[in-house]
């Protein structure tokens, strides 16, 4: 299975002899990938968007403007709108997890998904403010995104976390125990998870 890495390498390949249109559809498709891209990805991902402009504004200023053919003929639209420095901002975080944890032993308590830092941040305050256990410090990590809102004996209120949807390779019996659930049967699931002989579960998940 090619991954996301390959991809970027095969298109900043062909990037070197592409045309002002090809080159808007690779963006187009590196763009498509946002919630497949891991943080340790977006890095090449964004540099290669950059160099992709670059070369589409190159062969726009080299390109000689045409001798008009005709009045009533109509301009030629492009394919793609030109990419916008603004557009590279489209590779953030899918979600963010919200940590809460008690007040007494710092237990986690739950956790919920949001789809935006402000979000995360709207819910945090509803929950934390005017409690006994005021914020007293937050404390921020520009390398992972991490957010920790900390009472005055550091104990951890709660914290955020930026998080990318896990897309495993899903088995063929678990696509059909998920559509036997929907039909109310919960039977398939039994036998995925339930191990009537473990040396032979361990057999067929080193077989996978």
């Amino acid at each position: 299975m090619t991954s996301i890495t390959d991809t970027l390498c095969a298109i900043e390949r062909r990037a070197e002899r592409a045309i002002v249109q090809e080159l808007r559809l690779m963006i187009q498709e590196i763009l498509a990938m946002r919630t497949q891209l891991t943080l340790d990805e977006r890095a090449h991902a964004d540099a290669l968007l950059l160099k992709l402009s670059h070369l589409e504004s190159c062969q726009q200023v080299e390109v000689a403007a045409p001798h008009p053919i005709a009045d009533s003929a109509p301009a030629a639209a492009p394919l793609l709108p030109p990419l916008r420095f603004d557009m590279i901002e489209a590779l953030q975080p899918s979600g963010y997890l919200v940590y809460f944890y008690g007040h007494e032993l710092g237990d986690l308590e739950r956790v919920e998904l949001t789809e935006s830092l402000p979000a995360a941040a709207q819910l945090i305050r509803q929950q934390l403010v005017g409690q006994s256990s005021r914020v007293r410090r937050v404390t921020h990590d520009p390398r992972t995104g991490h957010l920790s809102f900390l009472a005055g004996d550091d104990t951890v209120l709660a914290c955020v976390q930026p998080c990318e949807p896990s897309v495993p390779n899903v088995e063929v019996a678990v696509c059909e125990a998920c559509a036997a659930l929907a039909r109310g049967e919960v039977e398939a699931f039994h036998r995925l998870f339930v191990a009537t002989d473990p040396h032979q579960v361990g057999q067929e998940l080193l077989a996978a």
